[in-house]
């Protein structure tokens, strides 16, 4: 399948009532949702992907991070730059699974290979961000621009790490085509209207005509 990577919104693990609450953020405008949680089983991520596969409608891409095995019940892989290369998991998954890869730096954008396997590419982290405090050296807006330059559209890209609704345009400005975030929207008194108001700042800044829900 081809994802819609507007408004993408990552799991945490600890949010109570977690497929209401992707349900709820799906309803307000999340374009895709990746289903993570290093600490899982791949016989438990597979199982959540598939109850949320089946949960979502068909045009929302559901994503496990950094399981091939788990992903097989799901839409698609995304891995990081310490998990199995876009090459293999393309290799593992087949032509149609969606295939997304986060990067830390710029030289990562030389291995035409790995670029060949994946549906798109995520700039990870723009900003520090709490939910993932080992990450790399945040990228910041310059770094984005860099990254969106160098890959000069061949693949869509994703930018995550610190996003909320007031950095989110910033960042798609910068040349992201999409916004990953997960405190933004899973720890939100309200998902529904958090993912409501995060898409309508990422459509406004890609230039688009909000879709009317």
């Amino acid at each position: 399948m081809t994802a819609d990577l507007r408004l993408y919104l990552v799991t945490d693990p600890g949010t109570d009532g977690l497929d209401d609450v992707v349900a709820a953020a799906v309803a307000g405008g999340v374009t895709c949702v990746q289903v993570r949680d290093k600490h899982a089983t791949t016989q438990a991520l597979a199982d959540r992907a598939g109850a949320l596969r089946t949960l979502l409608p068909p045009g929302v891409a559901v994503i496990v991070d950094d399981d091939v095995e788990a992903a097989r019940s799901a839409d698609g892989l995304h891995v990081g730059a310490d998990d199995v290369a876009p090459s293999v998991a393309r290799a593992a998954l087949g032509p149609g699974a969606v295939i997304g890869w986060s990067i830390n730096h710029l030289d990562q954008l030389g291995d035409d290979t790995q670029l060949a396997a994946c549906d798109y590419v995520a700039v990870s982290p723009v900003w520090a961000t709490a939910t993932k405090p080992d990450a790399s050296a945040p990228f910041g807006l310059p770094g984005v621009r860099a990254v969106a330059d160098r890959l000069a559209g061949r693949l869509p890209l994703v930018a995550i790490g610190g996003i909320d609704r007031d950095r989110a345009a910033d960042v798609i400005r910068a040349g992201a085509g999409g916004v990953a975030v997960v405190s933004a929207i899973c720890a939100a008194p309200d998902p529904r209207a958090a993912a409501e108001h995060l898409r309508r700042v990422v459509d406004a800044a890609l230039g688009e005509t909000v879709v009317p829900r």
